[in-house]
């Protein structure tokens, strides 16, 4: 039976959003620090992911959904990371990535970056409209259109954003397509997190979480399809989701029919 797809895997995956949050797992290193770059820790959530870059000045990729400051905070003490200097960088403002953004910066001190194009859903705490992508989309729908803390970022990324100051040899960059200014973090040219330009497996991840597959809702379909090959044919290698993953570029080029 396959759960990876389709109207089943929808129904489950609305069961297992529905249960109440449960503990996270512990942080785990998904890159280990190196001449190329800092170490990264992928701190898992409920309904998706968050990164740390453990750099002289830490950045913390996304925020998860408003119940998972805690989460967060205990994942940053685990890894002995203090965010006060740090950077709260988010892939995008829907409210499983940046849900807890607000309640970070106060506790923490950190700054909020985001890109320009999505300062608006930020401001009113309340995603833009999703555009389902599938069947399944439209089940998932009414599961993940919650509401948020609003915010305003303390830096909007209109073009791109150097990370050195926060001793990190990359950038963010705003690749509309999954939302107005998504974002997607360039560590190098091999590695990328790309928040919800596509997601890995089902379920959140919890299925086949290395096997890529069209995001379930894009504001601009063709347009993030566009970014996918641009990556792609920039060299990126290995892609940092939001939901599941990582993936590793064989996979993507398989799945998005890319030549």
């Amino acid at each position: 039976m396959n759960l990876s797809n389709g109207p089943l895997a929808a129904l489950l995956a609305l069961s297992l959003l529905s249960l109440p949050a449960c503990a996270s797992p512990p942080p785990k290193t998904i890159r280990s620090a190196d001449a190329a770059g800092p170490e990264v820790v992928q701190i898992k959530l409920p309904m998706s992911n968050a990164y740390l870059i453990k750099s002289a000045k830490p950045v913390l990729i996304d925020a998860g959904s408003p119940k998972d400051g805690p989460a967060i905070l205990a994942a940053l003490k685990a890894e002995n990371v203090d965010l006060k200097d740090g950077l709260i960088l988010l892939t995008h403002a829907h409210g499983d990535h940046g849900g807890a953004a607000a309640e970070l910066r106060r506790i923490t001190g950190a700054r909020i970056a985001l890109g320009a194009g999505d300062a608006p859903i930020a401001a009113a705490g309340k995603n833009d409209e999703l555009r389902p992508t599938s069947f399944e989309a439209e089940v998932l729908k009414r599961v993940v259109d919650f509401k948020f803390e609003p915010f305003s970022p303390d830096i909007p990324i209109t073009n791109s954003l150097d990370l050195s100051p926060w001793g990190v040899a990359g950038k963010a960059v705003v690749m509309p397509g999954h939302t107005p200014g998504s974002l997607v973090i360039k560590l190098n040219d091999r590695e990328v997190f790309v928040g919800d330009m596509m997601r890995g497996g089902s379920m959140g991840g919890a299925v086949n979480p290395t096997q890529p597959h069209e995001h379930y809702f894009q504001a601009d379909l063709e347009r993030n399809r566009a970014n996918i090959r641009s990556l792609i044919e920039g060299g990126a290698e290995v892609f940092y989701l939001g939901h599941g993953g990582p993936v590793d570029r064989a996979a993507v080029i398989k799945e998005f029919k890319i030549r």
